[in-house]
């Protein structure tokens, strides 16, 4: 039997779609207070918001007719009209939130507007009005949300352990204390400051604040802007990386939101100078019409549809890759624990036995050939090279320090990037077999292939069908010679699921990789002088195609305080 809900049960249900744990109260409540133009919200959490939430501004304030209203559900300030809905230019709407509080908690509210002698004062239990009052307090607004979940306690069950509840709480503070530099936010847990944000006047000096000044050392300025879009924030240089993606921070139109549009869009512009696994920090504030988006696609708000949800990528995409493209990558710093396997050395164990001359290149050979890179050199950093260790680095020295540059990914950036000019010039040099390949596919592989054979010989493929289910492979690329035609087609067919520029970019990886100089192979110094050359010349030459960084620097600094000279 199909029966209609009443009232309160409704209001429980709509309270759990926007109030999922005490994270969320904050959130919204945040939200509220930059709504009112507040320059100050101070956060004091009790219990991790299960015994109090308690949210201090200094904004605009409600008289007393807007407090009574204000936890009605559906009840605003910040629209009028169903027009309005599509031309939110605040934090708002979606009618719920501080009714959904009320519903599940016992709630107080006290607010006081600029030009009023005193202020108002509300109790609430449960949603429903049990109190109000005058009172003495400054201008602003206070909430203070007790017994969260008390009517509900089944919620109180699928809350977290106390460390990620904890979590929650700093994460959606954090995230809003980043992008309003202009505000003061502090966080309170027990009585203890766990967060304290002051204003700062650029978004930078608010960065160091939550991040460290070492990390914002490493942060370059996105500041993008066409007819469609203006990106404005910080990402990290390729040398400062996460294994998450916590510290990536989206705002459009300074609302904090979670979309898969930029996720990607950031990743493909970094592109090859990420490293498989790791995440770039990123910060960045999206201007939009608001007319373009729709907020009120969940309840949470942090979810939105974007109307030109392509044109929005490569927006995005583009003002990433310009960003990266214009600005100097190489600060690359040895990392501490491949330090320590290196310069950790007791002294018991000194042997000067294994310190053996290198049999490839002689001191005079070395003396005569050592000299720094090409003035005309862009992006490299100037350096002398000083030659090559364990068959696997270049040595060099730079104003910056030592540097260590691995031989294989010095190459294998160089060939990527050739053969990705060979690709999008569609002037691909390809190589007849002596001996016509012959390829055998399972029904599925034969679909697949017939589907795409137009596509893939455009690759330098020369690919015909031979029967049924069988093709004949008579011409390659030649940058692939050194891999079986039949295995390379099959890589290609098995990947037809991904996009065609994606299978050509993963192919033209694994080929620079196999053409490159391994591990092992000596090379003399102008033979050094001649990659590094090649490699000044790339669009980003400071990773190989899979992220890996070419160059790490070991510092004067460094090296002075390993000898205990500092």
């Amino acid at each position: 039997m199909i029966k209609i809900l009443d009232e309160k049960t409704i209001n429980k249900i709509a309270a759990g779609e926007v109030i999922e744990r005490p994270a969320s109260v904050i959130k919204e409540l945040i939200e509220n207070s930059i709504d009112a133009k507040a320059t100050e919200i101070i956060i004091e959490v009790r219990n991790l918001g299960k015994d109090l939430i308690k949210i201090k501004d200094n904004g605009v304030g409600m008289n007393k007719e807007d407090l009574k209203l204000s936890f009605q559900r559906y009840a605003t300030s910040k629209i009028e009209n169903e027009d309005d809905l599509f031309n939110i230019q605040t934090l708002g709407f979606r009618g719920e939130a501080l009714a959904s509080i009320a519903v599940v908690s016992n709630l107080i509210i006290i607010s006081k507007q600029k030009d009023s002698i005193e202020g108002n004062k509300i109790e609430i239990e449960g949603g429903k009005l049990i109190k109000e009052s005058s009172i003495g307090s400054n201008d602003g607004t206070i909430i203070e949300v007790k017994e969260l979940f008390f009517n509900t306690p089944a919620r109180l069950k699928f809350l977290k352990s106390d460390i990620v509840e904890l979590r929650k709480i700093i994460d959606v503070v954090t995230r809003y204390a980043i992008i309003n530099n202009n505000l003061h936010i502090k966080l309170l847990h027990n009585g203890q400051i766990v967060l304290n944000s002051p204003k700062n006047s650029n978004l930078l000096f608010n960065l160091a604040s939550i991040y460290g000044t070492e990390t914002i050392k490493h942060l370059i300025e996105v500041n993008y802007e066409s007819k469609f879009t203006k990106i404005k924030g910080f990402i990290s240089k390729p040398s400062t990386l996460r294994s998450d993606k916590t510290d990536q921070s989206f705002f459009i139109n300074k609302r904090y939101i979670k979309n898969d549009i930029i996720t990607k869009a950031l990743h493909d512009g970094y592109h090859s100078l990420l490293f498989h696994g790791r995440y770039p920090i990123a910060v960045l504030d999206l201007e939009i019409d608001p007319q373009e988006i729709d907020i009120n696609v969940h309840p949470s708000k942090e979810l939105v549809k974007i109307t030109q949800d392509k044109l929005f990528y490569e927006e995005v995409y583009r003002a990433i890759k310009k960003t990266l493209e214009k600005t100097d990558l190489f600060d690359q710093k040895i990392p501490n624990e491949f330090k320590q396997k290196i310069f950790t050395t007791s002294t018991q164990n000194y042997n000067p036995s294994l310190f053996k001359k290198t049999p490839t290149i002689s001191i005079e050979e070395l003396q005569e050939t050592i000299s720094e890179i090409k003035q005309e050199t862009r992006k490299l950093p100037d350096m002398k090279i000083l030659g090559q260790i364990f068959k696997t680095f270049f040595l060099a020295e730079s104003p910056e320090g030592l540097l260590l540059i691995d031989q294989h990914i010095v190459e294998e950036r160089i060939l990527y990037e050739k053969f990705m000019k060979e690709m999008l010039d569609e002037n691909i040099i390809t190589q007849e077999l002596l001996s016509p390949q012959v390829l055998e596919l399972k029904p599925e592989q034969s679909i697949k292939l017939k589907e795409n054979l137009e596509e893939i010989n455009k690759l330098g493929f020369a690919i015909e069908e031979f029967g049924d289910n069988s093709y004949i492979i008579r011409t390659v690329p030649t940058i692939f010679s050194k891999v079986q035609p039949n295995e390379l087609v099959l890589e290609v067919i098995n990947n037809l699921n991904k996009p065609i520029k994606e299978i050509k970019e993963k192919i033209l990886t694994k080929m620079a990789c196999v053409n490159s100089i391994k591990a092992g192979d000596i090379c003399s110094v102008p033979e050094i002088q001649n990659l590094l050359y090649k490699l000044d010349k790339c669009s980003l030459p400071y990773t190989c195609p899979h992220g890996r960084e070419i160059i790490i620097t070991i510092t004067k600094d460094e090296l002075e305080r390993m000898f205990r000279r500092k």
